[in-house]
């Protein structure tokens, strides 16, 4: 299971919101965060890859995938 950190996580978070409005704009389709973030990372989380809500995949990737700094 791939770890990464905040910092990346809220990147990758405003990286996506603009790729999903510039396709929005031009009509084009769009993947949700959680499918986006669960095929870039390897995250291997079917639940993940299906969740459609983005505030749920950011909760599911904070419990599960985002490691703390020591």
């Amino acid at each position: 299971m791939a770890k990464i950190s905040i910092e990346l996580l809220r990147a990758e978070q405003s990286a996506w919101k603009l790729l999903d409005n510039a396709l929005n704009d031009a009509n084009g389709k769009s993947i949700s965060f959680g499918r986006y973030m669960n095929d870039k990372y390897k995250m291997n989380s079917d639940a993940l890859k299906l969740e459609d809500n983005e505030s749920m995949a950011m909760l599911m990737l904070l419990k599960s995938h985002v490691k703390e700094i020591k």
